[in-house]
C-alpha cells in the first residue's frame, strides 16, 4: 500500500489533510520500472496518473511540422514528488507525450477514473487536485513554449531517432 507521507511530496496534494491523502492512498499502488523502459507512450490512451517516488524519467514528444517532420523533443525530466499522464484526469484521455526512465523508477499510480470517482465523493479533494493540476499544465505549456522558441536558435534542440 502508499503510504501519505509517500503522496505528500506529490505537487498536487500539498493542499490535502491526511485525512484525504488516507482516501487517496487507498486507490494507488506502485510499480517499479528499470532504465530505459517505456513508461506510457504518446497518444495511447490515458487511464492512469503517475507519480514519480524516486529516481528520474523523460518526457518526449513526437514533433511532426515542416521544420521537424521527425525529431522528439525532450519536454521535461521528471523529478521526484512530479507527475506525468495527467491526461488520465482530462477529457482527451490520451496521452500527451511518452515517458522513459532515465534510472530506475519507483512511480505511484492512481486510475484516473478511480481518482476521478473519489473526486465526486469528496469535491474539496477534486477542486484541490484541479487547481494544482491546471497550475501544473500552464507550467508545462509555457515550457514547451520556451523550448520551441529556443530550438530556433539553438541546432541541436531536437534529436533525430
Amino acid at each position: 500500500m502508499v503510504s501519505i507521507e509517500d503522496l505528500r511530496t506529490c505537487e498536487l496534494f500539498p493542499a490535502l489533510s491526511d485525512r484525504e491523502l488516507e482516501q487517496i492512498a487507498r486507490i494507488a499502488r506502485q510499480e517499479e520500472y528499470q532504465a530505459g523502459d517505456r513508461i506510457c507512450a504518446e497518444r495511447e490512451v490515458a487511464d492512469r496518473l503517475f507519480i514519480l517516488k524516486s529516481g528520474r524519467a523523460q518526457v518526449r514528444v513526437r514533433l511532426r511540422s515542416g521544420l521537424e517532420p521527425n525529431g522528439d523533443a525532450t519536454l521535461e525530466l521528471v523529478e521526484p514528488g512530479r507527475i506525468f499522464g495527467w491526461s488520465s484526469l482530462v477529457k482527451q484521455r490520451r496521452f500527451t507525450g511518452s515517458v522513459w526512465a532515465l534510472e530506475p523508477v519507483a512511480a505511484i499510480v492512481i486510475q484516473g477514473d478511480e481518482l476521478m470517482a473519489l473526486f465526486d465523493r469528496n469535491t474539496h479533494i477534486g477542486f484541490v487536485v484541479m487547481k494544482h493540476l491546471a497550475e501544473v499544465v500552464a507550467s508545462r505549456l509555457q515550457h514547451t513554449r520556451e523550448i520551441r522558441e529556443n530550438s530556433a536558435y539553438a541546432p541541436g534542440t531536437f534529436d533525430d531517432d
